[in-house]
């Protein structure tokens, strides 16, 4: 199953647009896609729309638009599980260390209190 996937580049710098309508800082590394042409040109339409009376601040001067044909049935893929059991075993080893933390501010806790009685009843 092949789709096609659509991006915008700034030909100087390579970044990608992230889409939406920023005024400043629209350009990074990974940037948006958008899953078809049509929502390209919706994109670029609203930035006619906000920049038709200020068109030095039009950010698409130097860009253009890069095709990417993917091909799903020839990706690597896995089961979600093997994911979903990563995060879990990450999720236990960090609830564990939080309960050891608790744990010894608990006890700091309890030994401070016990130390504060032993002063203020030193015969008891």
């Amino acid at each position: 199953m092949k789709t096609k996937l659509f991006k915008i580049r700034n030909k100087e710098t390579g970044e990608f647009s992230k889409g939406g309508t920023w005024r400043y800082g629209i350009w990074t590394k990974g940037g948006k896609t958008w899953t078809n042409i049509g929502h390209v040109k919706n994109h670029l339409n609203q930035f006619l729309i906000d920049y038709r009376n200020n068109h030095e601040r039009y950010p698409y001067h130097n860009a253009e638009i890069v095709e990417v044909e993917v091909d799903y049935d020839d990706c690597f893929a896995y089961d979600v599980n093997i994911l979903v059991e990563e995060i879990e075993d990450k999720n236990k080893v960090k609830e564990k260390k939080a309960e050891e933390l608790h744990k010894k501010w608990k006890e700091e806790r309890e030994r401070k209190l016990l130390e504060e009685l032993k002063k203020k009843y030193p015969n008891g």
